[in-house]
């Protein structure tokens, strides 16, 4: 059977479970997914009227959609918010394949607290995974002890920032064991991809220690965008999934823009 083509208009959301439905009788299920995002990659790639902000190298992906929802040609070309970032998400996934998967573009940068702290601990002998948690625990969350996921695959997508929520780790890894139709699949997977674009963005205000407005703005669209599919997801399954905890991650990002807004005496 010939590989199936993008629609006219057809997003990434609503080509991928098709695509791979066409042909999964051909393929198995990894495959299959390869085949169709490769598709999608090439269709991106003969839009030519079509603007897309390149990566930079070793830009990690909330720093790239950062970058990319404030760019003057994508603000131009997408003038709202909503569908901007999605281009921002869609450019970023054609360039990375597996959103992010690559290593080198999750690296935590050596000269900022939390990277001196593993780096030293790495010297100490510790294993990155055990180092992250003892100093993520001391400069990220002081107050709560920080528990790495282990290394999670949710339908070929592997999270680098769930280590922050375990309401996350919980909700994915019971989708995850759930036996589920194509297109539930590709919303679970597209869920994951949000939800740990936010918790990124957290970890960037954290770290820091400041949030602007817009970046308060695009984390609320994800949010609700992360909403609705599990909505869409729960009435696919017949089943209710709380994701009030997702809530505290924007609360957390509004903290840092309120000490932003907070005037300094003015001298006289």
């Amino acid at each position: 059977m010939p590989i199936p083509k993008i629609k006219e208009g057809e997003s990434e959301k609503d080509f991928i479970p098709r695509c791979v439905r066409s042909i999964i009788d051909e393929y198995d299920q990894n495959q299959a997914l390869g085949i169709c995002y490769s598709q999608l990659r090439q269709k991106m790639s003969e839009s030519e009227e079509k603007f897309v902000l390149t990566p930079r190298k070793n830009e990690n992906r909330g720093a790239y959609l950062t970058r990319c929802s404030r760019n003057a040609k994508m603000k131009s070309q997408s003038p709202n918010l909503k569908e901007r970032m999605a281009d921002c998400l869609n450019a970023f996934n054609a360039y990375y394949k597996y959103w992010a998967k690559i290593e080198e573009f999750g690296d935590i940068p050596k000269d900022s607290v939390l990277g001196m702290c593993i780096t030293k601990e790495k010297a100490r002998g510790l294993s990155y995974q055990d180092a992250y948690a003892r100093c993520a625990t001391k400069s990220v969350s002081p107050n709560v002890a920080v528990v790495l996921a282990e290394v999670m695959d949710i339908y070929g997508f592997k999270p680098k920032h769930f280590d922050i929520c375990p309401g996350a780790q919980e909700l994915f890894k019971h989708f995850v064991e759930m036996p589920l139709e194509d297109d539930t699949i590709g919303m679970v997977r597209s869920a994951a991809l949000i939800a740990d674009t936010i918790f990124e963005m957290e970890k960037e205000s954290i770290e820091t220690e400041s949030a602007t407005q817009e970046m308060v703005d695009e984390a609320s669209i994800l949010l609700q965008d992360f909403k609705d599919i599990i909505h869409e997801i729960d009435e696919e399954t017949g089943m209710v999934h709380d994701v009030s905890f997702m809530d505290g991650h924007i609360v957390k990002i509004k903290e840092y823009l309120y000490d932003d807004l907070i005037e300094e005496p003015v001298e006289f």
